[in-house]
């Protein structure tokens, strides 16, 4: 366990743009989903199998098309994130340096723990 808390801007940077690349990889995956049902209907032979394709097509596509548009929104939560976090990190040290100006003489050299 750790015996602190935060987070590294820049790690959590590079997860968003690795979330963002997966993403953008499956950018296809609903229309190939859709062509490759396509095939199986043309290649089916069968009215019945035929409807059960299109079925299952219909059943699942819209699947498809939520899991592209949730790792795109997961790509850009995770980079909002690290920008917050960053943002966070400059308010706190330009709070902080101001503060050294405020210490009594001679308690500069205090560790406080």
């Amino acid at each position: 366990m750790s015996g602190g808390t935060g987070a590294n801007p820049n790690e959590a940077h590079q997860g968003g743009e690795d979330a963002e690349a997966l993403a953008t990889a499956m950018a296809g995956l609903a229309d190939a989903f859709d062509l490759t049902v396509d095939d199986a209907i043309r290649v089916a032979g069968e009215e019945d199998v035929e409807a059960g394709w299109r079925s299952f097509r219909e059943l699942h596509l819209q699947g498809f098309v939520d899991v592209q548009g949730h790792g795109l929104q997961l790509a850009d939560n995770i980079q909002a994130g690290a920008s917050e976090i960053a943002l966070n990190d400059l308010e706190s040290s330009e709070e902080l340096s101001g503060a050294t100006e405020h210490v009594p003489p001679g308690l500069g050299n205090v560790n406080f723990y």
